[in-house]
Order: C-alpha cells, then structure tokens, then sequence
C-alpha cells in the first residue's frame, strides 16, 4: 500500500509525462474551455441554443447573460462571507477584538 505523499508523486509524474506528450495544448484543454462559464463563447453558445434571441443579438444577450451569472456570484460570495461572519463563537469574538 503506498503512502498518499507516493500516490501524489507517481501522479505528478504522471501527468508531466502526460503534457511532455501533447503537440497541442490549446487542443487539450478546449473542452475545459468551452465550458467555462466564464467565456463570452459559453453565453453565446447557450443564447443560441435557447432560439429566443435573433443571430445579430446574441453578442449582446450573451454578454448580458454572462454579467448576470456574474453577479449572482458575488451575490453568494457576499452572502457566504456574511454567513461565516455571523457564525463566530463570543469567545472567538472576544479573541478576535484583543489582537
């Protein structure tokens, strides 16, 4: 049975043999791209396939869709962060004012 700091190793080793193999990386990693939420091209892709939105104005409803995911998350993000704020203890309240 190999340790995790063995497996972690052998699969460090692994994956640069791996990418020492690949001609093309942008070609390996596109699929990762083309679903990254975060891409313009994603929101296009998803506005298209809707079929609500005519061919010309889907850069526009696209950027606009990818703003509002956007925003979303920095909504949660805030509301994470206000949630884990409110969640300390008194005792780590007190801790925390006497540093």
């Amino acid at each position: 049975m190999s340790t995790p700091q063995q497996r972690s190793t052998a699969a460090r080793i692994a994956v640069n043999i791996s990418w020492s193999r690949t001609p093309v990386r942008a070609e390996r990693t596109r699929p990762a791209t083309e679903a990254n939420r975060g891409q313009l091209a994603y929101w296009e892709r998803v506005i298209r396939e809707e079929g609500i939105v005519c061919e010309e104005e889907i850069p526009l409803a696209a950027a606009s869709r990818r703003s509002a995911y956007m925003s979303q998350l920095a909504k949660n993000s805030a509301a994470s962060r206000k949630a884990k704020k409110a969640d300390i203890t008194p005792r780590a309240r007190r801790i925390r004012r006497s540093a």
